[in-house]
């Protein structure tokens, strides 16, 4: 059994911990939040400059969890609507990747630096070339 001085120390220590976590808290997600930022993305067709529905969009970037694992890779798809547009949500500031495809397109893929917050990628998509 706990003396009575075991139990208070046990009891200090819990409410301690618990006070330490809650004055924390809210600087984590502070933290977080101001790392993360909105990308939005519009798709036109580039010889008429008219919006191109259903683009199929891939946002891709890494994240580094820390020294002792390896960094993930995460992948994000949506589709354009009749705008043209769509905007990918808490994404983390840095390097992303982008790809783009559509009917009767040629693909679009490229890197960017999101630094800013809601950033607009435009992208324009070409028909595809001939063939001789």
């Amino acid at each position: 059994m706990f003396h009575s001085d075991e139990k208070l120390r046990c009891i200090l220590g819990a409410v301690g911990i618990v006070c330490l976590v809650l004055v924390s808290f809210p600087v984590l997600i502070w933290a977080e939040a101001a790392e993360r930022t909105s990308v939005n993305v519009l798709v036109k067709d580039a010889e008429t400059g008219q919006p191109i529905y259903q683009a199929r969009i891939t946002l891709q970037f890494r994240a580094d969890p820390g020294k002792l694992k390896p960094a993930r890779t995460f992948s994000y798809s949506a589709k354009t609507n009749a705008q043209g547009r769509y905007k990918f949500t808490h994404i983390p500031k840095g390097t992303i990747r982008l790809l783009v495809t559509a009917e009767h397109r040629q693909a679009f893929g490229k890197e960017f630096e999101v630094d800013e917050d809601n950033p607009l990628i435009e992208v324009t998509l070409r028909k595809p070339q001939e063939l001789l």
